[in-house]
């Protein structure tokens, strides 16, 4: 591929442009890192990844040479050019993990309506037995009343006038009665299996429907995952014709300007994660009311800012909690109503027993790790740490053994602490019981990455400005810089447990 000529753009991103519409980005030329976010820091929801800048031709780099202003302006530009490369880059990474989530959480939906189609399954198997026995039930009395004349063999002695009227008329009541059980019972019967089945039917339909959801979210993220690949192939490449451009403008070497633009790239990304830790301090986490541990913690991006013990704090009491109030007295018991003269007869039996237990739990990932005593976030910490590089790896909705998503490693990591979380990124967040600034994070938190409530990223602080995540499947599980993410829609608060 060639670099040079006027006007010619490299393909950085260009794969990106195929993106799913509902979490493609704005389809202009990338603005700045200030720009490509809001000013809270959220990603476009809508759109395509911004396409490549330019790229400077011989001809402008060496007009450019002519005087010291025309050299540092072009200097300038092409910093700028390598910036927007950078946050262009960003954009499309967390655009495949937004679809990599919405993969995940439609596997998850999927699981739990099989489960509800297993379990309504067997419930309408039950009903359409019982049926069966209530059907033979009422064939037989049936029959018996048939070969008898319409009448059962036990009112002989009552229609032939034998005597003993008493006991004739109670065991008319007691043969009525009993008839009338075993046909409401067939009807009830009838009317249950009819309905379990429709129910059913109902769930399996749903899980049909969640299973084609799922698939489209597979495309969907697959697509994601190679747009993104040709991302970073391609910004490499532009990154390398314009950092041989700035060397050959300085008169400098390509190694010097390499580094002089990743130096420049941290200070971007530490800048912005500053700016982002002190806004989230300024005030109470939107929407939960939870507020700042008044026991600070250095920012997560300076270095060493992690506390270097892991120990779970004790949860604090809820706030405002109210005491019970008294138990109000019981009213009198009412007066026990007089006996009745003649007893009732048996009361109908239900008619359709319901061995299946109700209602379905969310399907627990498995396997998690045996609980260890004593376990600590320090313990979740050293189980996912333990899960970099080989034989782990991502997998799209993964619980392990292996294979993991970022929540299902966050799930599994704490598992083995003997805390049980749940299953995605959103709801880990949520009911956490504690919730701080991010100026607060201690190791063992969890920072986030989307907007309350729908997150689409979870990872585990390590400490020092470094989470340790199960990325995507080129990156794996690994250790990443905090900073280096914070465009990406970080959330200001961390979650604890």
């Amino acid at each position: 591929m060639s670099w040079t000529g006027s006007g010619r753009k490299t393909a950085v991103l260009c794969a990106a442009v195929v993106l799913l519409g509902t979490f493609a980005l704005p389809a202009q030329a990338a603005p700045r890192p200030s720009a490509l976010t809001s000013a809270h820091g959220q990603l476009p929801a809508t759109g395509r990844v911004p396409a490549s800048p330019e790229i400077p031709s011989p001809e402008e780099i060496a007009a450019a040479k002519s005087s010291e202003s025309a050299t540092a302006a072009e200097v300038t530009r092409i910093d700028g050019l390598l910036a927007d490369a950078s946050a262009a880059q960003e954009t499309s990474l967390a655009v495949s993990l937004q679809a990599n989530n919405a993969y995940g959480e439609a596997l998850v939906e999927l699981a739990t309506r099989r489960e509800a189609a297993t379990v309504a399954a067997a419930k309408a198997a039950a009903a359409e037995a019982e049926q069966a026995k209530t059907r033979k039930q009422v064939g037989q009395l049936a029959s018996a009343l048939y070969r008898n004349g319409g009448l059962n063999p036990a009112l002989s002695s009552f229609v032939s006038g034998t005597g003993q009227a008493l006991e004739d008329a109670a065991t008319l009541e007691a043969v009525t009665a009993g008839r009338a059980r075993a046909f409401q019972s067939a009807e009830t019967a009838a009317a249950a299996a009819q309905s379990l089945t429709e129910s059913a039917a109902d769930a399996n339909r749903a899980a049909d429907e969640a299973a084609a959801t799922a698939e489209a979210r597979k495309a969907d993220a697959d697509r994601a995952t190679a747009a993104q690949r040709q991302a970073v192939a391609d910004a490499k490449a532009q990154r390398s014709a314009l950092v041989d451009q700035l060397a050959s403008l300085k008169n400098t070497t390509a190694a010097l300007e390499s580094a002089r633009v990743d130096a420049l790239d941290r200070q971007r990304q530490q800048e912005r994660l500053a700016a982002l830790t002190a806004a989230a301090g300024a005030a109470p986490q939107p929407g939960t009311g939870s507020q700042p541990d008044t026991a600070s913690q250095p920012a997560p991006a300076a270095p060493g800012g992690g506390n270097a013990a892991a120990q779970q704090p004790a949860a604090p009491a809820p706030a405002d909690a109210p005491a019970a109030p008294a138990p109000e007295p019981e009213p009198a018991s009412a007066p026990a109503p007089e006996p009745v003269p003649a007893p009732e007869p048996d009361p109908v039996p239900a008619p359709v027993p319901d061995p299946v237990p109700a209602p379905i739990p969310a399907p627990i990932p498995v396997p998690v790790p045996a609980p260890i005593s004593g376990g600590s976030n320090q313990t979740a910490i050293s189980v996912a740490l333990g899960k970099t590089g080989s034989p782990f790896y991502y997998q799209y909705g993964g619980t392990g053994a292996y294979g993991f998503d970022c929540s299902g490693l966050v799930q599994n990591a704490f598992a083995a602490a003997g805390k049980y979380l749940p299953r995605t990124a959103s709801q880990q967040f949520a009911q956490a019981p504690v919730h701080v600034p991010l100026s607060q994070a201690r190791p063992g938190d969890l920072l986030v990455w989307g907007s309350a409530p729908g997150f689409y990223h979870v990872a585990i602080y390590l400490g020092g400005g470094r989470v340790v995540q199960a990325l995507n499947p080129d990156a794996g599980i690994t250790v990443t810089d905090v900073a280096a993410m914070s465009g990406m829609q970080l959330y200001g608060y961390v979650a604890r447990y």
